[in-house]
């Protein structure tokens, strides 16, 4: 390569490397990507567990239905029995124990435990 080359190729090195740039395509790859936006769950109805007189657990439902099912059972003459504790984890609980008039049917004592 002679000197005239050596010198038009830094000239045009220079000048590109002078040249002037949009500065905004830089600016697009710094920038962090756009944040979707956080969507709440919807929150799970909390779920009632009916047991037996025995402690097995035969089901689970809705706190309305377990509402409903208590005062169906008050509204036939039997006893609505009602606890408030703390488990071990510290989630307050609502045990309802349920005695129908009944009682040859399994017992006739239902235990609902619900969380507070």
């Amino acid at each position: 390569m002679d000197t005239y080359e050596l010198a038009a190729v830094t000239v045009i090195g220079t000048a590109i490397v002078l040249a002037p740039i949009d500065p905004q395509p830089i600016r697009d790859l710094n920038a962090p990507p756009p944040v979707p936006p956080v969507v709440e769950p919807e929150p799970e109805p909390a779920v009632v567990a009916n047991y037996d007189c025995y402690g097995s657990l035969w089901g689970h439902d809705t706190i309305t239905k377990a509402e409903a099912d208590f005062a169906e059972t008050l509204a036939e003459g039997g006893t609505v029995d009602e606890w408030h504790v703390t488990d071990r984890s510290g989630q307050s609980l609502r045990i309802v124990r349920t005695t129908a008039v009944d009682t040859r049917f399994l017992g006739g004592i239902d235990i609902c435990v619900i969380p507070a």
